[in-house]
């Protein structure tokens, strides 16, 4: 070989080598743009999956505080309904307490006929009446009592397997 074709040769060498490296330098750039465009994907779902957690976490905050509110409500509307049947049975006892002595007292007072006695055996027995009258309530109370305790667990119960 001559010096040309070996000035050549260089020549061609140092022409491939630097279109080698053009080449090299190109796909260099061309995966460092896709490992950016990779790692700014990784970013952006990593932001889209961390704002959809802190939405997750607000709504289940929001539901938890509804829940607390409905179950609040529903214990105020428990406590009224309480109240007010606490109320209605007092109401009920009461008049039937009432409708109760002024029967057994009729009836006493027709047994014994009390119109004719003396007053002070009246007195007597008017306060034997009523002693019994006392008695016969509290039997009677008792079991009107536990009826409406046992109306009022059935009731509960019924709500309960509807909710």
């Amino acid at each position: 070989m001559c010096i040309r074709d070996r000035y050549q040769y260089k020549q061609q060498k140092a022409e491939l080598e630097k279109v080698k490296d053009q080449i090299f330098q190109k796909i260099k750039a061309e995966q460092e743009s896709k490992m950016k465009e990779k790692e700014m994907l990784e970013d952006l779902r990593l932001e889209l999956y961390l704002e959809e957690q802190a939405l997750n976490d607000r709504r289940k905050d929001e539901d938890e505080v509804r829940k607390r509110e409905r179950q609040k409500e529903e214990m105020r509307a428990a406590e009224l309904e309480s109240r007010r049947m606490k109320e209605e049975r007092k109401r009920d006892e009461d008049r039937l307490e009432q409708s109760f002595r002024e029967q057994m007292l009729k009836k006493f007072a027709d047994d014994d006929k009390l119109e004719q006695m003396n007053a002070q055996k009246r007195r007597m027995k008017e306060l034997e009446h009523k002693k019994e009258i006392e008695r016969l309530w509290q039997e009677k109370l008792l079991i009107y009592r536990a009826e409406k305790e046992l109306s009022l667990i059935h009731i509960r119960r019924c709500r309960r397997s509807t909710l």
